[in-house]
């Protein structure tokens, strides 16, 4: 298509050319001022097409560099936040197991302090009476406040300590 255009515009500018030498020299001019400006118009279009050609091209370019920043940028955020649940997930089954174990240990203690007690409260002592709080060292009135959680155990005497176990 672009070879019958060429073939048709040199044809055109052939026929032009004799007609300008035909004609007497104004409207010659004339005509050569016109072809002179639809040639510039011509070059002046192509000029701007092949331009916005290489702007099209610049873009597209741009375009694509951020589409492939914006997807790599996202694809490491999806990746930090998969490591980071993780090593959360990870902090967190550790931290459930460290309770867990402390809650049984707690839990025994308390099992074994209740026994204790009511071992104590069945199982007479040497003069045949059950032994009593009052009986109790302060040593393990206070271990036994402890276990209960009473508050105020550390500064409390021997005599307060029983009184706060009895209101337990």
């Amino acid at each position: 298509m672009n070879t019958e255009i060429s073939r048709r515009t040199d044809e055109l500018t052939d026929r032009l050319d004799r007609l300008e030498e035909q004609l007497p020299t104004i409207p010659a001019r004339a005509i050569r001022l016109i072809r002179a400006t639809a040639h510039r118009a011509e070059a002046t279009a192509t000029d701007v097409a092949n331009d916005v050609g290489r702007q099209l091209g610049r873009f597209t370019s741009t375009a694509s560099t951020a589409l492939s920043t914006t997807a790599g940028q996202a694809r490491s955020a999806v990746e930090r936040t998969s490591s980071m649940a993780q090593r959360t997930s990870k902090e967190t089954i550790g931290q459930a197991k460290a309770q867990s174990k402390l809650t049984g240990q707690a839990a025994k203690r308390s099992a074994t302090a209740l026994l204790d007690d009511a071992t104590r409260a069945v199982e007479p002592d040497s003069d045949g009476r059950p032994a009593a709080l009052d009986d109790w060292s302060k040593a393990n009135l206070y271990e036994r406040a402890q276990e209960l959680d009473i508050n105020g155990r550390g500064s409390m005497s021997k005599h307060a300590l029983v009184q706060a176990l009895r209101s337990a």
